[in-house]
């Protein structure tokens, strides 16, 4: 599909903000608008509506100034694996700072949120003996299957069911590595994982690639896990930190034994170069801010079912309530240019992506922002009507 376009005489009239969302700052009330938005039918800067800020914490002072004093009082990094000569006291301090907020007993720091779900893998490919694998999660989740070497089977996306009749085609011995996202990135919604570790066998361990969950779901940003009440010793995450904590890095968090298995098997873990002390130093920051924030937390939570409860009910619209992403998918060229040009005329930079899992012509998705205002989640479904000519 062609990649719509905004009219040029509307783009003539107007100022796209590019990567500077003009959204509210932290200083800013919630629910009051930026002083750039102004009142008409196109205002002069553009709303962002797209990435992964859940939060709204990338400019967050506090994260900032962790991340700033670590750069200035030290290394920039040091220069090696953690597992010979790269350790690091902000390392471990950044370790106990994500597992005592997640309510775990250990976590692993990763570089990146995709060398986590890497290590997840590798670090249990001597325990599993089969990845059972939803039909929809992450690349990263992926792609970790196929480096542990062993035998992979899918399922449906979200459907227990489906899971439940592969595991009982397993022989008795099995020992099965379930794999899913706690929330469909490109797409919203949530995979059912009480009903995945209900289906699940003791002798087998459920992973969740939370990188879209963690800070945006559960009562206290906690991610997916928190959100299904679940506490489960076979339970094993994998997260990001460079969406809504809006920083960079990831991490595996876990049982402590089974995270000792990642440290010493894990390829992702043993063979790459530690991450940038000042990362570090910014991830115990910011899961701090978020155990200090219940409200932005809870902001952006009412700001996703108050968006959902006002969007019309289409088969080209990919929404849940609980979650902050939601994805159109148009008819054809000529739906996805009246919606550009609907979400451009209300004030909106039109987020039209490809991703892998994702339409291959393209999609629009939206991701919404504790920052955003109720009157632009009002005006963003209203322009969404008319793209879609209700």
């Amino acid at each position: 599909m062609k990649i719509p376009n905004p009219q040029p005489t509307a783009l003539r009239r107007s100022k796209v903000a590019g990567l500077r969302s003009p959204l509210p700052t932290l200083r800013d009330r919630p629910g009051q608008t930026s002083s750039s938005i102004t009142s008409g039918a196109e205002p002069s800067e553009k709303i962002v509506i797209s990435g992964c800020d859940y939060l709204g914490l990338s400019d967050d002072a506090v994260i900032r100034e962790a991340w700033l004093k670590a750069s200035a009082n030290g290394p920039l990094q040091t220069g090696a694996s953690r597992a010979t000569t790269g350790d690091h006291p902000l390392y471990r301090r950044a370790e106990k700072a994500i597992a005592d907020f997640l309510n775990e007993p250990a976590a692993v720091l990763t570089a990146t949120g995709y060398l986590a779900s890497l290590a997840v893998a590798q670090g249990l490919r001597d325990q599993a003996t089969h990845v059972v694998v939803d039909a929809s999660a992450h690349n990263c989740v992926q792609d970790g299957a196929r480096l542990s070497g062993l035998p992979i089977l899918s399922f449906a996306s979200g459907d227990a069911r489906a899971l439940r009749s592969v595991l009982s085609n397993l022989p008795p011995s099995a020992r099965p590595l379930v794999a899913t996202d706690g929330v469909y990135g490109i797409r919203g919604g949530m995979a059912p994982l009480n009903e995945y570790l209900l289906a699940l066998p003791t002798s087998g361990w459920l992973w969740v690639d939370d990188a879209h969950g963690l800070g945006s779901v559960g009562a206290t940003g906690r991610g997916s896990p928190e959100f299904f009440s679940l506490r489960d010793s076979r339970l094993i995450r994998s997260v990001t930190f460079s969406k809504a904590l809006g920083v960079a890095g990831g991490a595996v968090i876990g049982d402590a034994s089974l995270m000792e298995h990642v440290r010493t098997r894990a390829g992702a873990y043993l063979g790459s170069s530690a991450p940038p002390l000042a990362i570090a130093a910014a991830i115990a920051a910011a899961v701090v801010r978020v155990d200090k924030l219940p409200g932005r937390v809870r902001r952006l939570q009412e700001l996703a079912r108050r968006f959902s409860n006002a969007l019309p009910s289409r088969p080209e619209i990919l929404n849940d309530s609980r979650t902050p992403v939601t994805a159109i998918h148009p008819r054809d060229a000529a739906q996805a240019q009246r919606l550009t040009e609907a979400l451009t005329q209300a004030g909106f930079v039109p987020p039209w992506i490809r991703y892998p899992g994702g339409p291959g012509g393209g999609f629009f998705r939206i991701a919404l922002k504790a920052t955003h205002s109720r009157s632009q989640m009002d005006r963003l479904s209203r322009a969404i009507r008319v793209g879609l000519n209700e």
